[in-house]
């Protein structure tokens, strides 16, 4: 898939898309700077153990500790596994009775069909759908932007904030089906730091990186929802290609409803 690259800030990050994704042909400085984003994005795939690894897994399993921010219920703990089977089943389970919390949550995504077992009731919402499709592709890594993306670019100007200092990223933005998604990329490894999401609302930090199956991989991953900490996922265990039954990716799947005679 071609990719295009354009430099621009964040602030005008949207204004620059409708410009990327005409259909004009591409000035030496884009072609310069298209050459520059495709280096970045080689070498952070390469950091994290090449595409052909990132390519050819074919199921994963991670296992650790959710701990979440609720307002009103503190800071509630849960045992936490995720299976995801390509291309298309993720199961995410979080068991917060261990740490005597009376919550259940199972999510689950099979095809693009989307459905939760809360406290042992299931149910279907939008929001759940757009979180576990996020999830899905985010599995992919930055394999996933560079195979499936219609748009990269660099950022030039990198405003400092309180995550990550400016100075030790690179950044490149990426559309992802209208989406806008940001990555910062550190300049000394090139593993990717930080993701921003949700038009800037969603900051996502990876870090403690291990080498597993190959692949080099977050086990450490926290997620901030407008400036403040919402969840922090911490791996113990993450397997590449171990066998995972299709049954599991069908438990509690909620019927089809009929289609409205007309």
């Amino acid at each position: 898939m071609r990719i295009h690259t354009g430099r621009v800030t964040a602030a005008v990050a949207l204004a620059v898309f409708v410009l990327l994704s005409s259909t004009v042909a591409p000035q030496p400085l884009f072609a310069q700077e298209e050459s520059a984003a495709k280096a970045l994005l080689e070498k952070s795939l390469e950091a994290s153990g090449g595409a052909e690894k990132a390519a050819h897994w074919k199921t994963m399993t991670e296992k650790g500790e959710l701990t979440v921010h609720w307002e009103g219920w503190g800071t509630p703990h849960a045992e936490c596994t995720r299976y995801v089977k390509r291309p298309d089943k993720m199961v995410l389970d979080q068991d917060f009775s261990k740490y005597d919390n009376p919550f259940f949550f199972t999510y689950f995504y099979n095809g693009g069909d989307v459905w939760a077992v809360v406290n042992l009731g299931v149910r279907q919402n939008p929001r759940y759908t757009t979180m576990m499709t996020r999830a899905m592709k985010n599995t992919g890594g930055m394999y996933y932007y560079a195979t499936e993306c219609d748009t990269l670019f660099l950022v030039a100007d990198i405003p400092d904030d309180s995550l990550v200092a400016a100075s030790t990223v690179n950044r490149i933005g990426i559309v992802d089906q209208g989406d806008t998604v940001f990555v910062d990329l550190d300049k000394k490894t090139h593993l990717p730091v930080r993701r921003i999401e949700n038009g800037g609302t969603q900051h996502v930090l990876l870090g403690d990186y291990k080498e597993t199956g190959g692949l080099k991989v977050p086990f450490r991953v926290t997620v901030y929802q407008n400036g403040a900490v919402a969840a922090e996922y911490v791996w113990e265990k993450i397997e590449f290609d171990t066998p995972i039954d299709d049954a599991k990716f069908e438990e509690y799947r909620p019927p089809k409803k009929p289609k409205a005679s007309g």
